[in-house]
């Protein structure tokens, strides 16, 4: 079982690459915390589901299901802020930075 501690400071770490990452490509300031809270809540939410239902034993070294569904959960709320959001520029960097620092993270610190 994962520390609930450990979880909160990897959602909070991969919501904070989200919004320094839209941030970077110039999105406005709302759009940006949209992202970066929704990454943050839904890693959250996934590890907490992992938990109760025993995904973190490893199947590859150091990678859990557990780690591999923060893929989604990092990339997801970026992604759904473009899709509301049609005039933001460069889309699918928040996306990409959001999956990949919630993997990594996860794999890191989980």
């Amino acid at each position: 079982m994962i520390s609930p501690v450990l979880i909160v400071l990897s959602a909070v770490l991969s919501g904070g690459v989200v919004f320094a990452a839209a941030r970077l490509v110039r999105w406005p300031p709302r759009p940006a915390l949209l992202a970066g809270a929704g990454a943050a809540v839904l890693v959250v939410l996934w590890r907490l589901l992992a938990n109760a239902l025993g995904l973190n034993d490893d199947f590859l070294p150091a990678v859990s299901a557990g780690d591999a569904g923060c893929l989604i959960a990092g990339g997801l709320p970026p992604a759904i802020v473009t899709m509301t959001n049609p005039g933001l520029r460069h889309r699918a960097v928040p996306a990409g930075a959001g999956a990949l620092a919630a993997f990594v993270i996860n794999v890191v610190i989980l």
